[in-house]
């Protein structure tokens, strides 16, 4: 019961959120592992920030963590919903590499960034720092990522912050279409109907303001310079 908690275990609670959840259960037995309560959190749902924000609460954490790879634009904007909100302080732990990404995030509030390749002492000594206030990510490190995302132009800024709207599929989808995939080839590797492709095209075109499929992958092309894409 929480009203016999102990005042140590409450102040070393971390509230876990994690986009994997096989790796949010590694990151958890690190924290146990060193001395930290972990309590898992689900992923934020969209449209659902009170329940979001009910169950951090709940948590009692005065920290969290979150595991995400940044790596397309709904996850970047659930990460910035998260850390945008206190009174809890976030640690982001990420596979994208320092960047534009690591200073949206810090710009929206959170208090350190780092890589998901930190070593189980390094990951418990960064949440105690967070705890104290702390930022563990590197000032250098910190101020060339604020510096990288303040320094993309405003319009891909911009572009950036429509291509936020969009749901994970319609990201995907998108890109399929930069690569020269028709709209029966996606519907045909998806295995679905070229209907609900075209519905899926129709609808990140809304979200993205432009009039046509062309314009679409014009804005995704641009995007690229926050969202690189890996090769193999």
């Amino acid at each position: 019961m929480s009203s016999s908690t102990s005042p140590e275990r409450r102040t070393a609670r971390v509230a876990l959120i994690a986009e994997r959840r096989l790796v949010g259960q590694a990151i958890a037995a690190a924290l146990v592992s060193k001395g930290l309560f972990p309590v898992p959190v689900p992923w934020p749902r969209r449209g659902s920030t009170r329940e979001f924000r009910q169950s951090v609460a709940r948590s009692q954490a005065p920290v969290g963590v979150i595991l995400c790879d940044l790596g397309t634009p709904d996850l970047l904007r659930d990460v910035e919903r998260v850390v945008g909100h206190g009174p809890v302080r976030w640690l982001v732990l990420t596979d994208s590499g320092p960047g534009p990404r690591w200073g949206t995030v810090l710009e929206a509030g959170a208090t350190g960034v780092l890589p998901t390749t930190i070593s189980t002492l390094g990951l418990a000594v960064a949440v105690r720092e967070v705890m104290q206030g702390r930022s563990p990510t590197p000032p250098a490190v910190r101020d060339q990522a604020i510096r990288a995302w303040l320094d993309v132009a405003e319009e891909q800024r911009d572009l950036v912050r429509r291509m936020e709207r969009l749901t994970h599929r319609e990201f995907e989808v998108l890109g399929e279409l930069y690569d020269g995939s028709s709209v029966r080839r996606i519907a045909t590797a998806s295995g679905v109907s070229e209907a609900t492709v075209r519905t899926q095209v129709k609808s990140l075109r809304r979200k993205l303001g432009v009039d046509s499929q062309l314009a679409a992958v014009a804005m995704y092309r641009k995007a690229l310079v926050v969202f690189p894409r890996a090769r193999a």
